[in-house]
């Protein structure tokens, strides 16, 4: 399965890992950082990883087992990170010298067409990660739809029960789309259910054609959209990051990786209001020439990193 982690070398820089610290990685996702903090703080640094997503764990698992008793695995959303430790009495005492969220999907689930995440997908229009059932009670109501079980919709669901206002100011402020009208009506008018290559084939045909040539496809900023409402990963991000700074040691460091300006925005709010941290970087990290051409992921991707005030 081949997914590259974005940042890692200017990560461990900052980090510089010893066999004494433990990392807990929010978003553990296939193991990549992880593998790389285990080595640099070989012999006996730990690792507590944390995925949203069953099928990211059991691959992670995979490539992790090496590491032996160094590694622990937790099944739950970040936005349930302080519950989730203390749950399992994990490593909560003393606290972590290093947290870390690595946001974004990955190219395994894109790959996946029963998630709906690939413009080419084929499978329905659903775009969850696998959610542990704990985050939709965890999170405040959202003001569009809830299903009455209190599972959180699917990206069907949304384009099915919002209205076309509703669906036009979604997809304008979770996908910053200026033609959010446009694709909200082109939705709207689809026979559901729909598939993602679907989706983006009405996306495509609701906008001028000049877009089809432009950087990016069509798609991307309304996929971006539905997929964030539908795994509420911005406000999962802004109720884990106090969490974060709860169970970070004193001195220890908080580092996230975005990839868009919504995230981005965030982290840099919390990281300059929060009395406790000290941004390390006034302006964000990004990926140097080799390994964005190396990498597409990591041409978006931003690096922020903050330390706890110490004792």
């Amino acid at each position: 399965m081949t997914h590259v982690p974005v940042l890692t070398a200017e990560l461990l820089e900052h980090f510089k890992p010893t066999p004494d610290d433990t990392l807990l990685d929010a978003t553990l996702g296939l193991g990549g950082h992880a593998e790389s903090y285990l080595i640099a703080s070989a012999p006996a640094g730990r690792v507590v990883g944390l995925d949203a997503d069953e099928q990211s764990l059991t691959l992670a698992r995979q490539r992790l087992e090496k590491f032996g008793e160094r590694v622990t695995f937790i099944h739950a959303n970040f936005a349930t990170l302080k519950d989730s430790v203390n749950g399992g009495g994990i490593l909560d005492s003393p606290p972590y010298t290093h947290i870390l969220f690595d946001l974004g999907i990955g190219s395994h689930q894109i790959a996946d067409d029963d998630r709906g995440f690939s413009f080419r997908g084929v499978g329905p229009l659903t775009m969850r990660y696998g959610q542990p059932p704990q985050v939709a009670a965890q999170l405040q109501p959202l003001n569009w739809l809830e299903k009455k079980d209190g599972a959180l919709p699917d990206a069907t669901d949304i384009i099915a029960g919002l209205s076309i206002d509703d669906l036009t100011d979604l997809i304008r402020t979770y996908g910053e789309e200026r033609l959010a009208g446009r694709i909200a009506r082109a939705l709207k008018k689809s026979p559901l259910p729909i598939t993602a290559a679907q989706a983006a084939e009405r996306i495509s045909g609701a906008v001028p054609r000049r877009y089809e040539h432009g950087r990016i496809h069509p798609a991307t900023r309304t996929f971006q959209a539905l997929r964030l409402a539908v795994n509420r990963e911005l406000e999962a991000l802004e109720a884990a990051l106090p969490q974060a700074v709860q169970l970070l040691h004193p001195g220890g460091q908080v580092a996230v990786i975005s990839f868009h300006s919504l995230e981005d925005r965030i982290v840099k709010n919390f990281f300059r209001a929060d009395p406790d941290l000290r941004a390390i970087n006034k302006k964000p990290i990004v990926a140097g020439r080799t390994e964005r051409e190396k990498n597409p992921r990591a041409r978006s991707a931003k690096l922020r990193i903050a330390a706890k005030a110490g004792p």
